[in-house]
């Protein structure tokens, strides 16, 4: 694949950063690093280096000066610099954060504050194990001690900035930022009491230590396609070489830190010191390699974090206006996968420790977790990266247990590589996890009949063939009054052969839509006698091509919730059941919702149908709620059943999550 900007001319716009790399010594060796840093580093700043640079500096319209290294912290010039340009400029240290635990460099916090200095550290994951195997044994407990002392001296919390960066800890792509900064957030603050400003996302450059770690490992080919694969065209105005200098420890200059790291000068100041280059009559075209698609994956990538800051996904919106094949990025045609925005709270606190390789590469979307599953035994039909089954494990606790099964082995080769971590996240001392490599067609070959409390899936039904083996096997494995809670896709008809069997199509989950009312046939035949919609979401074929393939068919994703009784009716009956929520749900303290049409309000009594009162009664939701009321006298059909619940709820959307 050719670079997108071979043969062209791109230039640098006005300077506005100066980057000063004070050279490759550093406290530690991680493994990521694109200059190759090192306690054995050699090639650093000297004075003379220093006082030159910052005279040119200070004559400079640039309005921010940042520092980097190695670390330079470890460089005596950085307090030169600090006295010399605050004030002037913006100053900003780029730090692993640890050197600042080493005792003779405890008093330049008091010089940071003292000069209003933004420090930028790097804390790779906010889990101690994934930033130890990066950075070296020990790294995370120095760094919390770091910042808890930046915190208690204002930064982070009291108007002196301190923002983290993050870094994938392997060779993958970052998810997206705003997720990553909640769980940072939310992780740092409620499990040490440690707070910041911003998440910093960086993308790992293939140069360096980083490449040779890559090449070791024998995934550097697939690394560098996947970067290329992922570019995104609309991030070439905004990326930092536009806009930025980086000067190396010897005063010359580059279009950035990573062109520094693989000796790449600037073109025409090859032979140039900072301190002799006229910036009146500055006009310089960019140099490129291919590690640059780095910086322009998805959103982009710089050493300042993504490029492209609004929730408006550019690249999915780009690669569309520019005809990509329909094959290279499903939800670029329908809406059939839905953001996290419609992930319910339980589910987002538990994502938020899981790792994020796993969210990275799990291709999913929603997450069709149900409430109060503490304790239970759970599977996952089609678990993919095991991002569901880590969530579930949070969810049930220790003493529940959490399976996941898939097909594809490099997807389960993720999920396993964390189980010990995860498990140490959680605080486990034993694992309640495990997963398995096999067709969703042979479940019954893994588990035993009436042997799980809770399955779930994630729009994996409408991809297989036989479905009603799937349903039965579903059913048969799981013991009376367990529940199946799954989100797929339906039609409003029988799609013709052509569309069924079409590539394309079963892979955007339309193909294998099963007709509705044939779901309803399948799941009442196998003893899913009264399936329940919790939410129901018209999908967008806006796509031309798509659009035109599935002719007249209209889809929904649904979620479902199926359960194992005994005694349920083909429709709703009138016994004068009365239900009394009384709370209990720590999820869902004051209103709790069976599924759309049956929404329950703290203390408020509900009318209800024979077949809802064992939904509640003879479930695991039984402890929580009061049932008035028997099966000795039959009134009648139960008419407009789940209205009284939904007087309550006029307005609301009550999507949970989606496939």
């Amino acid at each position: 694949m050719n670079s997108f900007w071979e043969g062209k001319d791109l230039r640098k716009n006005e300077i506005n950063v100066v980057q000063i790399n004070m050279g490759n010594l550093c406290n530690l060796a991680c493994r990521h690093c694109h200059v190759g840093a090192s306690p054995a580093g050699s090639d650093n700043m000297d004075r003379e280096t220093a006082e030159k640079i910052s005279q040119k500096l200070r004559g400079l319209s640039v309005r921010r000066v940042e520092f980097t290294g190695g670390e330079p912290i470890l460089n005596p010039n950085l307090a030169y610099f600090i006295e010399e340009l605050s004030g002037l400029k913006e100053v900003v240290v780029r730090t692993n954060l640890v050197s600042m635990d080493m005792p003779e460099y405890h008093d330049l916090i008091r010089l940071f504050k003292q000069n209003d200095i933004v420090l930028a550290g790097s804390l790779p994951s906010p889990f101690r194990k994934a930033t130890d195997s990066q950075r070296g044994e020990g790294v995370f407990e120095k760094s919390l001690r770091v910042l808890k002392r930046l915190n208690h001296e204002g930064y982070g919390c009291n108007g002196l900035k301190l923002d983290l960066v993050y870094n994938p800890t392997g060779d993958y792509l970052p998810t997206e930022n705003l997720q990553l900064e909640s769980d940072y957030r939310h992780i740092l603050r409620d499990s040490y009491g440690v707070s910041f400003n911003d998440l910093i996302t960086m993308v790992n450059v293939p140069i360096r230590r980083f490449r040779s770690h890559l090449e070791k490992n024998g995934t550097l080919t697939v690394y560098e396609k996947e970067l290329k694969e992922q570019y995104n065209p609309a991030t070439l105005d905004l990326i930092m070489c536009r806009s930025l200098l980086s000067v190396d420890y010897q005063g010359y200059v580059y279009d950035c830190d990573f062109n520094l790291a693989v000796g790449k000068r600037i073109k025409g100041c090859e032979n140039s010191r900072l301190w002799e280059i006229d910036f009146d009559n500055f006009d310089a075209s960019i140099g490129f390699g291919d590690y640059c698609y780095a910086c322009t994956v998805n959103r982009g990538s710089s050493c300042h974090g993504t490029l492209i800051k609004d929730g408006f996904d550019v690249k999915k919106n780009v690669m569309t206006y520019y005809g990509e094949t329909l094959g290279s990025s499903q939800d670029l045609h329908t809406n059939a996968c839905c953001t996290t925005d419609f992930v319910p709270e339980h589910v987002r606190e538990g994502l938020r420790y899981v790792n994020d390789e796993i969210k990275a590469k799990y291709y999913g979307c929603g997450s069709p977790i149900p409430q109060c599953i503490e304790g239970l035994k759970v599977l996952d039909v089609g678990c993919g990266t095991g991002r569901d089954v880590y969530i579930l494990s949070h969810l049930t606790g220790e003493s529940g247990f959490a399976w996941g099964i898939d097909m594809t082995e490099n997807q389960l080769d993720v999920a396993r590589k964390y189980i010990d971590e995860q498990m140490d996240i959680f605080g486990y001392s034993n694992k309640n996890v495990g997963f398995i490599l096999d067709y969703i067609e042979n479940l019954e070959d893994h588990f035993e009949e009436e042997s799980l409390d809770l399955i779930i899936s994630n729009c994996v039904i409408n991809l297989v063939e036989d479905k009603e083996l799937v349903f039965q096997s579903i059913f048969n494995i799981l013991k009376t009054g367990g529940e199946f809670y799954f989100a797929d896709v339906y039609a409003d008809r029988r799609a013709p052969e052509h569309i069924m069997k079409n590539d394309i199509l079963y892979g955007e989950c339309l193909g294998g839509a099963l007709y509705y009312n044939d779901f309803k046939r399948i799941a009442k035949k196998v003893g899913f006698i009264d399936p329940r919609v919790v939410s129901d979401r018209k999908i967008d074929v806006s796509n031309p091509q798509i659009e035109k393939l599935v002719e007249n068919i209209t889809f929904n994703s649904i979620t479902h919730r199926l359960w194992k009784l005994e005694g349920l009716e083909d429709a709703c009956e009138d016994y004068g059941h009365i239900a009394v929520y009384r709370g209990g749900i720590p999820s869902s303290p004051f209103r709790f919702e069976l599924d759309r049409e049956h929404i329950f309000y703290k203390n408020r009594p509900v009318r209800v149908c024979g077949n809802t009162s064992r939904m509640l009664e003879e479930t695991r939701f039984g402890s929580f709620f009061e049932i008035i009321g028997d099966f000795s006298e039959h009134f009648g059909e139960f008419e407009d059943c789940g209205r009284a619940s939904r007087e309550w709820t006029e307005g609301v959307d009550s999507r949970r999550t989606c496939c």
